[in-house]
């Protein structure tokens, strides 16, 4: 890619997530990140076609590594399964605290917690069978709300808890629905 596209889409990125730990993200506008990000409306329109385009850029960011660098550049080294999984992303965001509390303490936190807990679920239905007692619709929502409860939780308790904590509450509430 391009390093001026690059950098553009970097601007973009960084005036959404300023944006949302000042404002509701229902309230930001495209001509708010156009602003922040000093950019004109056409570049943005080159880049990304909506503003949950830019804010599924920076969860995409997020996942991509945890689940898809986990043993490579972050010196961080866990099993891997789901749980080292889990307990990387925590670690992520407890080493970016001050990134993650824009997320996670912003006036859009609400967003960021259904959003996240929605593609982690989505990475559970890929990595775990679901059980047959329950219909994956239920259990896929189930999974997405724990998550997002559990960060909920760590977030409110200003991260007194570690990752490894945390990601044992995930999976403990997580093994009573899935066949792990």
């Amino acid at each position: 890619m391009d390093r001026r596209v690059e950098k553009t889409r970097k601007a973009i990125i960084e005036a959404l997530s300023t944006l949302m730990s000042k404002k509701e993200y229902q309230s930001i506008t495209v001509a708010d990140i156009i602003k922040k990000a000093n950019v004109g409306r056409s570049t943005f329109y080159e880049n990304f076609l909506n503003k949950d385009e830019v804010f599924d850029e920076i969860l995409n960011n997020l996942i991509y590594h945890v689940f898809d660098e986990i043993e490579h550049k972050d010196g961080h080294a866990f099993q891997n399964n789901l749980k080292g999984e889990i307990t990387h992303m925590y670690i992520h965001i407890r080493d970016n605290e001050g990134k993650a509390k824009t997320f996670l303490l912003g006036k859009s936190a609400d967003i960021f917690y259904d959003r996240m807990g929605e593609k982690v679920a989505r990475i559970c239905d890929e990595k775990l069978k679901v059980s047959e007692k329950l219909p994956p619709e239920l259990t896929h929502s189930h999974i997405s709300s724990t998550f997002s409860d559990i960060l909920k939780y760590w977030s409110d308790n200003k991260f007194a808890d570690t990752p490894e904590q945390v990601a044992s509450y995930f999976m403990l509430l997580a093994d009573e629905i899935l066949d792990t």
